[in-house]
């Protein structure tokens, strides 16, 4: 592994021109973290794409990217086999018809040195997820270490996007889990917030940061929620262990 601060991953399979906006949020939000004096190395994961995302982003526009081509089709499988090739200390991720803020890269690998610097193991969240398109709403992320979160609360909600920043350690200890939709077992970044808790790593929110998700009509969250899908049965979530979770 070479002296990167960070990597970022831009995740693509059937996207086109929405990757525009996505490109041009994530080259600025690069932009802007290595002229704060951060390494940053840039991947794009495209990961069985159709033949117009392919098209899409070999155009000379993107020459600055370093393109992978991956055969997983499977969002966490992509995220597990590509996390060991990286060469940053921490790792974020981006999906292709969402965006950031331009302050979001700096920001996060700022927070997770402080919190290195204080001993904690960290995994950053913006402030805000924004969500737009097919569906409209805005979610203020809680640390959890902060009274307003309970561990309690994951039983019925997801508390932490996937798009986290992170360090490469934590992807490697805790990867994700396979998503079997049709049998109604998704939310993989669910399980992974469960997991990395459990195992005292802190999610830290980063103020005055913001994702933008894109809800499209077929988007995986979509079909989860129409099948009804859950997150697997975990040890951590008995009843009797779940208040063990850290910020409990």
């Amino acid at each position: 592994m070479s002296d990167n601060d960070l990597t970022l991953v831009v995740t693509a399979h059937d996207e086109t021109l929405v990757c525009g906006p996505t490109m041009r949020s994530a080259d600025l939000a690069v932009n802007e973290a290595r002229a704060r004096g951060y390494r940053v190395e840039t991947i794009v994961a495209l990961d069985k794409p159709t033949p117009a995302t392919s098209d899409y982003f070999h155009q000379p526009r993107f020459d600055h990217w370093e393109r992978r081509e991956m055969h997983e089709g499977d969002l966490g499988r992509v995220r597990n086999a590509i996390v060991p090739e990286t060469k940053g200390r921490y790792i974020a991720f981006l999906d292709a018809d969402d965006l950031f803020s331009e302050n979001w890269l700096a920001e996060g690998i700022a927070a997770l040195d402080a919190a290195a610097e204080r001993g904690e193991r960290a995994i950053a969240h913006p402030e805000l997820n924004v969500v737009f398109d097919g569906h409209k709403a805005v979610r203020q992320n809680v640390d959890s270490s902060s009274p307003l979160f309970s561990p309690h609360l994951l039983y019925v909600r997801n508390c932490y996007d996937s798009l986290c920043l992170s360090p490469r350690e934590a992807h490697l200890a805790v990867p994700y889990v396979l998503r079997d939709i049709p049998n109604g077992l998704s939310y993989q970044d669910w399980q992974f917030a469960i997991q990395t808790l459990s195992q005292g790593w802190r999610h830290l929110v980063v103020q005055d940061t913001i994702i933008f998700k894109r809800r499209r009509d077929f988007s995986l969250v979509v079909q989860s929620n129409t099948r009804r899908s859950i997150v697997r049965s975990l040890p951590e979530m008995a009843i009797d262990r779940v208040r063990d979770l850290a910020g409990s």
